[in-house]
């Protein structure tokens, strides 16, 4: 199912999917950037294995509060867009620029990129933790989205709608956690 809205809708979209799958977490910052960007665009990563490539870097790469998990999901992803395919000079720019102005527009908003700065004050797991890192990682997703349609448009003709417009309960999604259905289910 393809989708015929214009970029600030898809990124909107992302941003949406990304919120739902941290608010009802069933994955965490880095995980939900990296699986969204790459379930949406159809990126060719299996859903478990874009969990597992991102699954170290929540919490400030493993809990350290060094650099922010949502951050490095989108940095994963633009690599997966735009990275080099091999060792040489290859396409390495394109995703230096990409990843330079997605720092730079994170820094506008947020000042920091660093896990510790950004959440001070916030007790980990709390709701006000929970809605704060969803809306920083959706927001983070945004604007990988908008880098990755402003570099590549053609993405647009591979947008994976469904997928983007589904949207699970927190008991919808503590069903599937419990049942170990999410991968089978693709959300």
């Amino acid at each position: 199912m393809s989708l015929e809205r214009s970029n600030q809708d898809l990124e909107k979209l992302v941003q949406r999917r990304v919120e739902n799958l941290f608010t009802t977490r069933q994955l965490e910052c880095a995980e939900a950037v990296l699986s969204v960007l790459n379930r949406s665009f159809r990126g060719g990563l299996p859903d478990a294995l874009a969990v597992r490539l991102a699954s170290g870097f929540p919490e400030g790469l493993a809990g350290s509060g060094c650099l922010c998990g949502a951050l490095s999901g989108a940095v994963m992803a633009l690599g997966l867009y735009l990275g080099r395919n091999g060792p040489g000079l290859g396409r390495g720019q394109q995703v230096k620029s990409a990843v330079d102005v997605l720092q730079r527009d994170f820094r506008f908003i947020y000042q920091s990129n660093c896990c510790r700065v950004l959440t001070k004050g916030l007790e980990y797991g709390s709701r006000a933790h929970q809605a704060h890192c969803a809306r920083i990682s959706g927001e983070t997703a945004r604007i990988a989205t908008r880098i990755l349609l402003e570099t590549r448009p053609e993405l647009r003709h591979r947008v994976d709608g469904a997928y983007l417009l589904c949207q699970d309960s927190s008991a919808a999604a503590g069903l599937k956690i419990l049942a170990g259905t999410w991968r089978r289910t693709g959300s």
